[in-house]
């Protein structure tokens, strides 16, 4: 990544407390139903944030657990790793009339400034309790994974797990067919 320094205290934390919420999702993945490509962007934001900041991201990775309010409302926590940086971040969206509002949103975290809160790392142990108290009200329904990132060194995984097709044409089918029949066969 490129602008992110982590060798401070609150970007380990920050690392850190993620790192434990997704070793969770990734856990019980069954639970949450996730699909064989969220659980890939889960590992990869696992792989990522452990590597940090050696390892390189084009794109980001949004990852949300979510509670549907009565009215339409929608409470979160969220956290998401982009190019340089990396956020830790709650919120309430609205919907009036059909339109939506992001309410309200809060910081707990983010890479690309020196400011923290005074209590970081009690912030951030509430914001995993969040997010995981999200996931029980409703499993299969309150997480969102959105992946809109590239690994470096994605291209020769892709290359292998999704190789370009062959048309294989069996032997038998390259045999000259002979029929000469002298009578009908019944």
């Amino acid at each position: 990544m490129k602008n992110i320094t982590l060798t401070t205290s609150p970007n380990q934390t920050a690392i850190q407390t993620c790192l434990n919420v997704l070793r969770e999702l990734i856990i019980k993945s069954g639970d949450y139903r996730v699909s064989p490509e969220r659980f890939n962007s889960l590992v990869k934001a696992y792989y990522i944030l452990e590597s940090l900041p050696v390892k390189k991201i084009s794109g980001y990775i949004d990852i949300s657990a979510n509670t549907h309010l009565m009215g339409g409302g929608l409470d979160y926590s969220s956290f998401t790793i982009g190019e340089d940086y990396f956020e830790i971040y709650t919120g309430f969206v609205k919907y009036d009339g059909g339109e939506c509002d992001d309410s309200s949103w809060e910081k707990i975290f983010s890479s690309k400034d020196e400011t923290h809160r005074a209590h970081l790392t009690k912030a951030l142990e509430c914001w995993a309790e969040s997010f995981l108290l999200h996931l029980e009200e409703n499993p299969a329904r309150s997480l969102l994974i959105i992946d809109r990132s590239k690994l470096e060194g994605d291209e020769e995984v892709l290359a292998e797990i999704s190789p370009e097709p062959k048309n294989i044409t069996p032997n038998y089918a390259r045999e000259p067919v002979v029929r000469e029949y002298d009578e009908v066969p019944f």
